[in-house]
Parts: C-alpha cells; structure tokens; sequence
C-alpha cells in the first residue's frame, strides 16, 4: 500500500484532499487514504475510524466530504462557510486551496491547490508537496516534478491545470455528495438534477482504479485505425450487424472496429430504406413499482426562463409528448418505407442519460429508472420496427449533460443486454465504429464517431453544457480505468477521443472503396467545421448525419448556407427528447420535432423529412461527391426526387394511433 501512496505523492497536480488536518480521506494525520500508518481498511483509513465512511471522514460526522462540521457541504466545506466557492477556498489568497484553516476539502494550511500565498503551488504545498500523503506524512513525492499522473492526460509530461476561477464565482444550487440510498439497501445513488442515479455494483471509485492501473495508462484504447474483431464470425454475409456474442471487459476496448458487412439483397420490397433520429428520449417523472406502472415519457422542459436562451412560450400538446408524437409517426412511416435499419445520433435519454453511474460491468447492464424499457423498448413498435437495429453514437446528454459521470458506458453494455424486455436491436459496441453495408449494385460505408470534445471544457470553466465542470461534477467524479479518470483529466481525455478519430477517420475513408461514404455523429458540423471540411473534400465524404440542435435540417449539396457544400449534411435533433429551439405548431406543421427517412440508390439519396404530424417538410437528393472534387456526380436518366415537390406537403388526411400506454 505505502509504494501506492508514494506513488500519488509524485503527481503534480490535484490529489485532493478530503477531511481535516493534513492527511488525506483521512483526518490530522500522514498516511494517503488513512490516518498515523492505517491504510485502506484499518485504523482511520477508508472505512473505520476517521476516514472515509466515518469519523471526520468521507461521508461522515466530522469534518469530512459530505458531513456536519467542515465537509464537502456544511461548516466550511465545499458550498459554505470559507470551503470551495465562498470566503477564501478554492481561489484565495489564504491557506488551504481547496478548504480553509483546517477544514473542507484540502487540509489546514497546507492544501492541495495553494500554500498561504494562495498560489496554484505556492506556499508551503503544491498539488505533491506539504504534509499529507507519501509514507510518513513529511513530504509527498518531489514537489510535483514529471512522471506518471494519473489524474493528468495521456501524455507523459504531466502540465498544471489552468488558474482557478475567481473567489465569488457563484456555483448555483448543488446536491451534496453521493448518499446511501433508503430504497434499497444493496444500491447506492446520487441525486443530480432533479434524477437519482444509481450506483452499480462493480463501480469502482477513484481509489480502486488507480490501484487496479498500477501506475499504467488508463484503458482508453484510442486506436487510429480500422481493425477486425476476430471474435466475430465475419462470413456468412446478412442482414443483421454483428458483434461477438459476450460483451468485452470495458466499454473502450472496442473502439475503432470494423464490423463484419451486413448485406440487405432483397430488393423485393423496392427501394433501400435508413431511419434517422436524433435527442430522442424523453424524461419518465414518476413511477410506481407497487402498481407496476411506468409514467410515460414526458419532453425534457428546456422552455422555462430558467433556460434564458431557450426560453420560449410552451405549446403543450406539441412539446409534453413530443417523443410520443414523432414515435407514432416514426411507426406508421415504417409500416410504408420498411426500413432495413435505423441511425440513432445521440442523446438517448434526458435529462443526463442513463440514470446509473459510469464504470459498471458490462456484463450486466442495468435498467433502475425503467429508461430502457419504457423510453425505448416500448416506445418504438410496430409490424416494420421490431427487429429493425439501431446503430448509434453518444450525444452529450449521454454523459450527464453537465457532467461526464452518467451511465454512456452502459449505453454501449446495453448492445449485449439479456435483460427480459430487451429486443437485441440496440447496436452500440463502442465510442467509435465503423460499419459496411452491401445492397445488390451498391455499398455504403458508415463511420459512427463521437464529437463530445465541443462540450468538454477545461474543468473550471462554468458553461452550463460543460460535461467536464467542477460546477457539476463531483469532486472525486471517476468513471474508472476507462477514463475519464478525474473531473481535471476530464477535458484531455475528450481531446484524446477526437484527435484519435481524426486519424482514424483519414485512415478508414482512405481505404473506403464504398459507393458512399456517410459519418454519423451528434454535433453539428460547425463545430470543429475546418476538420469536417478538410475530411470531406480530401476524401469524398457523401453525406454527414448530425443531430444536437433540437430541429429538422436538411443541406443538400447545392444549398447556399451549406457549410461543407458540396458534401450533404442534415441535422435530425428534433427526436422529441427535450423541448425544440423555436416554437412548434399543434398540428405538427414544422420543422421542430420529426425523424429522416432516406432512400437509396446506387447513384443517388433522397432525404425525406417528417414532422410530429407526420408531415413531409422537405425532400432532397443528393449525389455522390468524389475525393478532391468541389462539386458532387451528376446522374443521367430520372431522378429519385422526380414528380416530388421538394418543399412543404400537405399533412397526412388519415390519422395514426397514440402509442398504447406504457406499463411495466
């Protein structure tokens, strides 16, 4: 244990410090986690005596994370008092970076963000050195000099993070710390906007996964290139997408893979069909499991004032059941296009994803808040959907929203479910992926990637769609050895992610022999709009599917306002999960809420976009763009948008059916 302890002493960066004194998750003495030479289990350590569950600790009476006296949240902690965002913690000019005199988060005078001059490593302690932490508690490592850090980035050279923000920078109302929870004596959970997340068993905490890594690398597996999972039987090729059958150790260990080809050959039907659909899952406000009744899905309400940009008067048959509303639609348009599969961009369930902490087992993913079941499972059915797959990518809400520690790892265990309702549609194997398709006289390639990088910030920036802020987060905020693995790593770790995916993007589209090329990701490509331009001319990128904003956007090659003309992009944000950016109708006619239908053909795409009244808004074509070229392939002979008004339809002269309501 004392090896491990020295080995966190070396880091020069953020070690926080939770309890009184100068020890860490300790009180007043010298050990790292425990107290006077007590380790994880014994004496003051994690769980006895003063440390983490008790005493002064963690969680307890004292002067600990989340307790009465000076803690996280009360006294002088985190929120009051002198702690973290007020009096002279976190940014001032007196002792103790994070806490003050003694108490709250660093420990008395010598704290980990700031000696007595108030300095990010000034005084008489730096992020490393000071009283706590190391073997005896006179030193801790060599005052924050290179080496491993495992709260830092990827890179070996470890570099400080940026200033603090200002003392009075006001935080807002924050729920305490993680608390045991009363329902069930066997799960933890936290409260966080509103929503109780759970705790999985398996989760481990920051302790754990810097003990497991042993002074490695956290196990982001950022591959730069295509690669074959040998796991997956690759032949025969059909109409399903695959993926081995027992889901991997860690939600990253699959990234960048290529799946086997799915081939769809009956041209029976007509026409090839995709579904589109983005921000998607709405909010379940209550449940009661004595009844066995599941509230259904209500639109995520970003039209309060609390919401200034968004604010907006609310139509409430529209926006309520926003989700309900395009479902139906979703459903009755399946039953006439077929389609052989469906595109899910991202932000599955609000208000932060899934309702379960990140870093669980994969093998057994959870459904506590009936998210699963109800906002997806049920609400999608139908003779044409059921069985139909859904190929997916993380949104930002995935992640939490305003924090990064909400279930997105389980998003992707959810590929391997065994749970009772689940359909075996759902095909998310990692953060990045790429998938061939083969029709009859053409092929398709599609890369699924993750642009979460525009929503993860340095950690003390105050953004309110900040994934990687300390305005949200918890202060010992972990998803494990996949990382991120600390709100201060958070935002390098996001970087890693993309600049992996740029590379690995340059190498699959190089090697793309496909009829089309499409990428599919959650933010619009005017973020990180000079990447997006330079991918698709250099290699004839046919068509990017975004989602983010919460509307229905087409931008065919020949549109004026196209950002990476003449390569085709929409965005289809408007699935119904959250309220849209401008005011919808009540009949549906416009753009706000809706799905994409999109039909094939060797030469050409037509886009047809659909509202919540299932209205036809807009039908574009698009041709291919070749690699290099400032303009897309023209087609001889009909064309698919021939006879087709490309504007505004009439709605629909029939009526569909509500979705049934949803019981557990």
């Amino acid at each position: 244990m004392r090896w491990w302890l020295s080995l966190l002493g070396c880091g020069s960066v953020v070690l926080a410090q939770w309890g009184d004194g100068a020890s860490r998750y300790g009180d007043s003495g010298a050990d790292g986690y425990g107290n006077q030479g007590d380790s994880y289990d014994s004496g003051d350590g994690y769980n006895a005596g003063d440390g983490y569950n008790a005493g002064d600790g963690y969680a307890a009476d004292g002067d600990g994370y989340a307790a009465d006296g000076d803690g996280y949240n009360a006294g002088d902690g985190y929120s009051s008092g002198d702690g973290y965002a007020s009096g002279d913690g976190y940014a001032s000019g007196d002792s103790g970076g994070w806490g003050n005199d003694g108490d709250g988060d660093a420990a008395d005078g010598n704290g980990a963000y700031g000696g007595s001059s108030g300095g990010r490593d000034s005084g008489s302690s730096g992020a490393s050195s000071g009283s706590g932490g190391g073997d005896s508690g006179s030193g801790g490592g060599d005052g924050g000099k290179g080496g491993y850090d495992p709260f830092g980035g990827s890179t070996a050279e470890v570099k400080a993070p940026a200033p603090p923000p200002p003392p009075k920078q006001v935080f807002g109302t924050m729920p305490g710390a993680p608390r045991t929870s009363t329902a069930s004596p066997s799960e933890k959970s936290h409260s966080m906007h509103g929503e109780t997340t759970f705790v999985p068993h398996g989760a481990r905490t920051m302790y754990q996964a810097f003990v497991e890594l042993e002074g490695s690398s956290m196990k982001q597996n950022l591959r730069t290139s295509l690669w074959k999972d040998e796991q997956v039987d690759h032949e025969p090729c059909g109409p399903r997408f695959r993926v081995r059958e027992n889901p991997p150790d860690l939600a990253t260990d699959l990234n960048g893979v290529e799946l086997p080809k799915a081939c769809f050959l009956d041209d029976s039907k007509g026409l090839h069909h995709i579904f589109v659909i983005g921000d998607w899952g709405g909010v379940i406000d209550w449940y009661d499991r004595g009844k066995g009744f599941v509230h259904p899905p209500k639109t995520a309400d970003h039209t309060r004032k609390a919401f200034a940009s968004h604010a907006r008067k609310k139509v409430n048959s529209s926006d309520d059941w926003a989700q309900y509303n395009v479902s139906k639609w979703f459903t009755h348009q399946a039953d006439a296009s077929g389609p052989d599969f469906v595109i899910n961009l991202g932000d599955n369930f609000y208000w932060g994803g899934l309702n379960v902490q990140c870093g669980g087992p994969m093998h057994s993913p959870q459904d506590p808040a009936f998210q699963w079941s109800n906002v997806y499972e049920n609400m999608y059915k139908g003779d044409k959907v059921d069985g139909k797959q859904w190929l997916g990518i993380l949104g930002n809400h995935d992640y939490g929203g305003f924090l990064f520690t909400n279930g997105w790892d389980q998003v992707i265990a959810y590929t391997w479910s065994k749970m009772k309702f689940s359909t075996g549609r759902w095909m998310q194997p990692s953060l990045y992926y790429a998938t061939p398709v083969k029709y009859n006289d053409f092929s398709v390639d599609i890369f699924f990637v993750d642009s979460n990088i525009w929503d993860a910030f340095d950690y003390h920036a105050t953004s309110g769609h900040n994934i990687c802020g300390m305005s949200h987060n918890y202060q010992d905020a972990t998803c494990g050895i996949t990382g991120p693995m600390s709100v201060q790593q958070c935002a390098q770790w996001f970087k890693d992610l993309w600049d992996a995916e740029v590379k690995w993007m340059q190498d699959g589209l190089s090697k793309s022999n496909a009829d089309w090329q499409f990428i599919a990701t959650h933010f619009p490509v005017e973020h990180g709009l000079d990447q997006w331009k330079d991918l698709a001319k250099t290699y004839g990128v046919d068509l990017i599917l975004t989602a983010h904003r919460h509307i229905q956007e087409v931008h065919a090659h020949d549109d004026e306002s196209n950002l990476v003309a003449p390569t085709a992009w929409i965005v289809s944000g408007g699935g119904g999960g959250i309220t849209s950016e401008a005011e919808p109708t009540e009949t549906g006619e416009d753009d706000q809420y809706g799905f994409m239908d999109m039909t094939l053909s060797k030469h050409e795409i037509k886009i047809t976009a659909i509202s919540h009244g299932g209205q036809i808004r807009h039908t574009r074509c698009i041709t291919q763009r070749m690699p290099g070229d400032d303009h897309t392939q023209r087609i001889g002979g009909n064309s698919l948008c021939d006879g087709q008004p490309a504007g505004v339809q009439p709605l629909p002269s029939k009526t569909v059916p509500n979705v049934a309501p949803i019981h557990y």
